[in-house]
């Protein structure tokens, strides 16, 4: 699974970041089964946890995980590109499964995330494997349900 000489990229999707935060249970990256993981955060992420972060501990858990990732360069972003494909696959998830609103607006998070970690060549690692794999009917990316 991984590129000789090229360490595996690794974005890990909110429903392993929420374990750790509320009760100190981290994912074990060992896991992954890929040797060391280099690990990148989605800012989609990096905004889902902070909304649904009701306490200062947690606030300031999220500045520091923030910091970290934002000093080391690996915070990943949608683009314009990433926000027209997710356009194209909500409507294509609608179409398929419902238009929702409830669920559209949870997959579109799902969607961004999708997309900016192709983009970078990196596994989504997640605990919400349902609606990621929904996602992977309509577009190609690496995925590991923990």
């Amino acid at each position: 699974m991984s590129i000789i000489g090229f360490p595996v990229k690794v974005i890990f999707d909110t429903s392993i970041y929420i374990p750790f935060i509320n009760q100190g249970i981290a994912y074990p990256a060992t896991e992954l089964n890929i040797g060391k993981p280099v690990l990148y955060i989605s800012a989609v992420v990096v905004e889902e946890l902070y909304a649904g972060a009701f306490d200062n501990n947690s606030i300031m858990l999220l500045d520091k995980l923030y910091k970290t990732f934002d000093n080391l360069g690996r915070i990943i972003a949608p683009d314009a590109s990433d926000w027209q494909k997710a356009g194209k696959v909500i409507a294509k998830l609608g179409q398929k499964y419902g238009f929702e609103d409830k669920f559209l607006s949870k997959i579109t998070n799902d969607v961004l995330i999708t997309l900016s970690a192709r983009r970078i060549g990196a596994i989504v690692v997640t605990s919400n494997t349902v609606d990621f794999l929904r996602i992977k009917e309509f577009v190609d990316f690496k995925i590991y349900g923990a």
